[in-house]
């Protein structure tokens, strides 16, 4: 669970200009529900139609109304925050041992809002644009690519105020998960009362967490805290062990030791979901799960 919501690009173009207003209600509401920021994989203005046949520019250009303009414009400047697909992977072996999950929807693959909300478990933002957006849940088909299962899973989903009342439960949780307080400043002083149940940290997390980013530390803390509290499996996400050429170069390897009960032990897993090619390093025994590494690609023969 994220701080944030995502918006659906397959929403885009829209029909009228007027349907930034239910949008812009609806981002409203989340503020209020305290998720603040909508995700997008680029800047809104990069998108190739906002309405049919016309780019951002052209539609700026033709608002005539200054309060619309300035709205949208606020919003392009403050309302959003770019965060690549988790599921796009940078720096893969050809022979990396890959236990990936794949997303279609209407049959057709896709690693964009809707897949990345089901990793984050968060909610997506559509125009009401067509007829099949206007619910309050998505059905994607989720898909082993290993052993080819296909589940059928629901996206929370909103293009209306109104869908927004079918995920109280959501906001619920959303709000339990911010009053914890987590930052990069206390969580090692307080990872062991907020991760009581499953998850133990490896003491080389507790600079690890320095180095990283604001955003892809409340990623990892989100989907950690999925895993802790029993909202998501591990298997829930994508996931791979190290390819052969990594097992077999002792340089490569010396960097996937981390420590568990004061012994360096070597961590072969690795969860791929978070952006910008950073990863979560854990190790299954005795019925934990202990997290090594939370960071950037640790190197390999490609990377």
């Amino acid at each position: 669970m994220v701080n944030f919501s995502v918006f659906n690009e397959l929403s885009l173009p829209l029909r009228e200009l007027n349907e930034f207003e239910e949008f812009f209600k609806i981002l409203t509401h989340l503020r209020d529900l305290r998720l603040e920021k909508i995700r997008m994989d680029k800047p809104f203005a990069q998108y190739n139609e906002i309405l049919p046949n016309l780019t951002f520019q052209q539609l700026i250009g033709n608002i005539s109304d200054r309060d619309k303009k300035r709205r949208l414009l606020n919003f392009i400047k403050d309302g959003i925050t770019v965060i690549e697909s988790p599921l796009i992977l940078h720096g893969e072996e050809e022979n990396e041992q890959l236990l990936e999950n794949e997303y279609f929807y209407n049959n057709v693959s896709t690693i964009g809002a809707l897949a990345c909300c089901d990793i984050w478990n968060t909610v997506t933002i559509s125009f009401n644009s067509k007829i099949e957006w206007n619910k309050d849940y998505i059905v994607l088909q989720k898909q082993n690519i290993l052993d080819e299962q296909e589940i059928d899973i629901d996206i929370r989903h909103a293009s209306k105020v109104q869908h927004l009342n079918s995920h109280q439960n959501f906001f619920k949780e959303l709000e339990e998960g911010i009053k914890l307080g987590i930052t990069q400043d206390n969580f090692w002083d307080n990872r062991e009362e907020v991760f009581s149940q499953k998850i133990i940290f490896s003491k080389e997390v507790e600079k690890q967490i320095q180095a990283i980013d604001t955003a892809i530390f409340r990623q990892a803390m989100g989907l950690l805290l999925d895993i802790e509290m029993g909202r998501k499996l591990l298997s829930d996400y994508s996931f791979s062990g190290e390819s052969q050429s990594v097992k077999d170069d002792e340089n490569l390897k010396k960097y996937r030791y981390f420590t568990i009960n004061d012994k360096k032990v070597y961590f072969n897993n690795h969860i791929k979901s978070l952006a910008k090619a950073h990863r979560i390093y854990f190790l299954e025994q005795d019925a934990k799960i202990y997290i090594g590494y939370i960071g950037k690609h640790l190197p390999t023969k490609k990377f």
